[in-house]
């Protein structure tokens, strides 16, 4: 039997209702650590997680910080190219990359917390890097 580690990112009220989140966490590859920019979005009691990366040219989502939503909040949007996907399933139903998808990140919601599970993260608090600076950095902590 085999169990699935999933790592806290926030509470469940830090993602608004028809709102989107941005995190920026540290995942492991090999010896090192790289950038994780991640999206967390709520539709009511419903979470979704994806790569904040755009598969057109592979741009963060959010031109602005935090910006993620189209002002409908009924999909997320490339701040960029205007590409826009579905909430509850990353796939782009316009804009130029449409017909492809955001990579999904598995949401596990565990009591209060929004949990991420499915990837290695790094238990580390930010990366020493300039371009974090922008986006906010969170404490990893395995349950």
């Amino acid at each position: 039997m085999s169990t699935t580690e999933i790592f806290a990112v926030c509470h469940v009220n830090d993602v608004a209702k028809r709102g989107a989140v941005g995190f920026v966490l540290a995942r492991r590859d090999g010896d090192s650590t790289v950038p994780f920019p991640v999206v967390i979005v709520r539709q009511g009691r419903n979470y979704h997680a994806y790569l904040n990366r755009c598969p057109h040219q592979g741009t963060r989502l959010d031109f602005q910080p935090g910006q993620f939503l189209d002002q409908g909040h009924r999909a997320i949007v490339c701040g960029k190219h205007g590409a826009l996907f579905d909430i509850a399933t990353g796939h782009c139903h316009d804009g130029p990359c449409a017909g492809a998808a955001l990579e999904k990140i598995e949401v596990v919601v565990d009591g209060d917390d929004i949990c991420l599970a499915g990837v290695e993260l790094a238990e580390e608090d930010g990366l020493d890097r300039p371009e974090n600076d922008e986006m906010p950095q969170i404490v990893i902590q395995p349950d």
